[in-house]
């Protein structure tokens, strides 16, 4: 078929890609055509958008090989090419568009970078390269991967390996995780398991000076500045001991700036779970990591431990089991947990279960009803400590049983009261970083009754800190959460919610991460095809760093 024919309105309308990267597109060759004019086909401006619209989708780089993935079901509407060799022959004939690699460093730079059957943008291009270059130079000594689903206890891990510092040998540290939330908790948990095994003070006297923070903050980021980021290659970070902790969620630009931040004699540990969510960001930069360190011919292999021993639950345990069975794609094993009675999993299927799922909203609202209480009496540590008991999470925002939906519903029973935007007992979301108050994104409070006026509760449930409601960033309402952004928390009982009809963001990882939040009970409302859509479907992002490492 002739690239001629290639339909750029119908692609947009099929949403293959989106108008956006059609007008990027096109600003990039009007870019490069100022400079040597060509006659560029509708082919090479698809090839461009289709790179950019894959980094918007996640992907480091659009994969030649796997290109047709993209094209959907109306290929001969859009005039698809039918012949894999006409993009290799698009790419020669932009060539100035689509450099080599050894043209990132040219002037003018080319916009994207090809490398075998990948295509980059050129920024990501050189970001992949250097976090390669900087973990494989530095593997010898500095840099440690710690690897492990929850409960397997990774944070005792790091803990162990600090208390055993000799005294006097103790870094200085600095502790970093995607959100303020997961970066606090790891300094509290780490303190309290280092107090009870007795470490020495060389070790506490680190840590408590240790800062705990985003990656952002740590890196020194403000928006009004240029650089945008304090730290980086040309001012290193001070400090001799990095731990990154929910690695996972970093993004492949957050993890570049990081490891070019580092000074020549620091160490870096990565611990997380490679099988959650990646960042909403380009790149799964754990989980590549976590499959190059795995090869025995990586220079990594010797400095990655993968920890496999439950520690939360019991072997027994159908959560446990479930998660397993999710993260290994095994769908016969997760079809007789479903069906296998047990106190601490309940499966409801919404279609066909409507009593069960009732009765799971009244269980919900009850709940809510008993923070509004607590709460509305002034008693912040039971309003603290009862919402960590229940947690609603759903894959989507809008539709039945999003997350809009459950909190609506839940305010309907509650009644006149939460007419009002503030009311006690609203459970409340900080979605921005805020260093006036000390809150970051991620954090959840609840509002409650202080000596008579209505102030935000967070933190500890014995010790909370009350915040005026007019002094609050950015929040929402949360008596259900989206699966992404309750990752790095836990509680007591946790309800996953699926969409009932098909959905792209339905995969396993998303199903994984929901249902390893519980502490001790799991209620998961969905479709058995909804859950056997997710098993099938992991998430495979483009990348080469696995390959690089």
């Amino acid at each position: 078929m002739s690239e001629t024919t290639v339909n750029l309105d119908a692609a947009v309308e099929y949403r293959i890609i989106d108008l956006v990267d059609v007008e990027s597109a096109r600003q990039i060759f009007s870019l490069a055509n100022s400079v040597k004019s060509r006659t560029r086909s509708n082919q090479s401006l698809l090839l461009a958008a289709l790179v950019l619209h894959s980094f918007r989708e996640g992907h480091a780089c659009l994969d030649l090989e796997n290109i047709d993935t993209w094209r959907g079901e109306h290929g001969v509407e859009v005039g698809w090419p039918s012949e894999p060799t006409s993009w290799r022959k698009t790419l020669s004939e932009n060539s100035d568009v689509f450099g080599a690699p050894n043209d990132v460093h040219a002037l003018p730079r080319p916009p994207f970078v090809v490398e075998g059957q990948r295509i980059y943008i050129a920024r990501v291009f050189q970001e992949e390269v250097d976090i390669a270059q900087r973990l494989v130079t530095a593997s010898g000594s500095t840099v440690t991967v710690i690897l492990g689903g929850p409960g397997t206890g990774k944070t005792r891990w790091v803990a162990e390996e600090l208390r055993s510092m000799p005294s006097g040998t103790v870094p200085s540290l600095a502790l970093c995780a995607p959100t303020g939330k997961a970066s606090r908790h790891l300094k509290s948990v780490l303190d309290k398991r280092l107090r009870e095994t007795g470490a020495s003070e060389d070790v506490l006297e680190a840590l408590h000076h240790a800062p705990s923070t985003t990656a952002h903050k740590l890196l020194g980021y403000h928006p009004a500045r240029t650089p945008k980021f304090r730290f980086g290659r040309h001012e290193p970070l001070p400090y001799k001991l990095v731990i990154v902790d929910e690695a996972s969620m970093m993004s492949l630009s957050m993890m570049n700036r990081l490891v070019l931040s580092l000074r020549p004699d620091a160490q870096l540990w990565l611990v997380g779970d490679p099988d959650q969510l990646a960042s909403v960001e380009a790149g799964s930069v754990l989980a590549d990591i976590a499959r190059g360190a795995k090869r025995s011919d990586s220079v990594l292999h010797s400095r990655y431990t993968e920890l496999t021993e439950q520690h939360r639950f019991d072997a027994a345990s159908p959560i446990a089991q479930l998660a397993a069975a999710v993260r290994d794609g095994d769908l016969v094993t997760a079809r007789t947990i479903l069906n296998t009675p047990h106190p601490d999993f309940l499966w409801i299927d919404p279609q066909k279960e409507p009593e069960k799922l009732a009765a799971l909203q009244g269980e919900v609202l009850n709940h809510a009803q008993l923070v509004l209480d607590a709460a509305a009496d002034g008693d912040l540590e039971t309003a603290l400590t009862a919402k960590t008991k229940l947690q609603v999470l759903s894959s989507t925002r809008d539709g039945h049983l999003g997350v809009y939906d459950w909190n609506q519903s839940v305010e309907a029973g509650l009644g006149p009261v939460t007419a009002q935007r503030w009311y006690a007992g609203r459970p409340v979301l900080v979605t921005r970083n805020d260093s006036s108050t000390g809150l970051a994104n991620g954090d959840v409070g609840v509002v409650c009754k202080v000596d008579g006026q209505l102030r935000a509760c967070f933190g500890d449930a014995k010790e909370p800190t009350t915040i005026a409601l007019a002094r609050l960033p950015e929040t929402d309402t949360v008596h259900a959460l989206t699966i992404h952004k309750s990752q790095g928390s836990e509680y007591e009982h946790v309800v996953v919610v699926l969409p009932q009809s098909s959905s792209r963001i339905v995969t396993r990882e998303l199903l994984y991460t929901g249902i390893t939040r519980p502490q001790k009970r799991l209620t998961l409302i969905a479709t058995l095809e909804s859950i056997e859509t997710a098993i099938k479907t992991p998430i495979r992002r483009a990348t080469g760093l696995a390959d690089r490492l």
